[in-house]
């Protein structure tokens, strides 16, 4: 058995640094495009307050804001509604990994799984445990969360692994034991052959039962 001394972390303070970079350069491009987007308006608005009453630029004046508005909607969405708006969840979500309220286990890994999954507006792989649930006097699976953007952990089947987890997300690990549980599965093909076996031994059964029934009515 391979023990580790100590615990690898998922996530480094240069994980949060970069996203927070991420976070405020979005801002900061949100305020530039506002900014020219109020300049843009206000000179407008200047120039209308100027002009005569009913004065032909007017209408003009009055356009060229109605315009822009659209344009400007249009503009912030994709930066706001779609890459702000992750980045922020990812910067919320490292902070929580930070400060969050985190629980100890330990279990022996069965495997990894890719699903089409976000947590937290994360998208994860499902990291598979077994433990052994002394109550029930069974296995049962556990399921934790790693970020996709992170390496996977070295984790081999059978290792007996202790990890620390927020919001179900693996933030630090330790690997306790190499292959320490070896998983025996029956194959899909092993289980059917079962059913069907089965499935013979009735119907024959049945069979046996009609010519025994038959035997005994041609003797009375």
């Amino acid at each position: 058995m391979a023990e580790e001394a100590m615990m690898r972390s998922m996530y480094a303070d240069a994980d949060l640094l970069s996203v927070y970079k991420q976070r405020k350069k979005i801002l900061n491009v949100f305020w530039l495009i506002t900014i020219l987007y109020l300049v843009y308006c206000s000179a407008w608005l200047a120039y209308y307050i100027t002009l005569p009453y009913n004065h032909p630029m007017q209408e003009l004046c009055k356009g060229a804001v109605f315009c822009m508005s659209p344009v400007y909607v249009i503009a912030l969405f994709p930066l706001m509604g779609i890459k702000f708006s992750r980045v922020n969840r990812y910067y919320k979500a490292l902070v929580g990994f930070s400060h969050g309220v985190k629980n100890v286990e330990k279990n022996y890994f069965y495997t990894f799984q890719k699903h089409n999954l976000q947590k937290d507006n994360i998208d994860v792989t499902f990291a598979i445990f077994e433990s052994w649930n002394k109550h029930k006097q069974e296995w049962m699976q556990r399921e934790a969360y790693v970020d996709k953007e992170k390496p996977l952990p070295d984790f081999g089947s059978g290792d007996y692994i202790q990890y620390i987890v927020q919001s179900n997300f693996i933030v630090q690990y330790r690997i306790l034991g190499r292959g320490v549980l070896e998983f025996s599965e029956e194959s899909d093909e092993d289980e059917i052959e079962e059913e069907n076996g089965e499935e013979n031994v009735q119907e024959g059964g049945d069979t046996l039962t009609t010519e025994t029934d038959q035997t005994q009515e041609t003797q009375s």
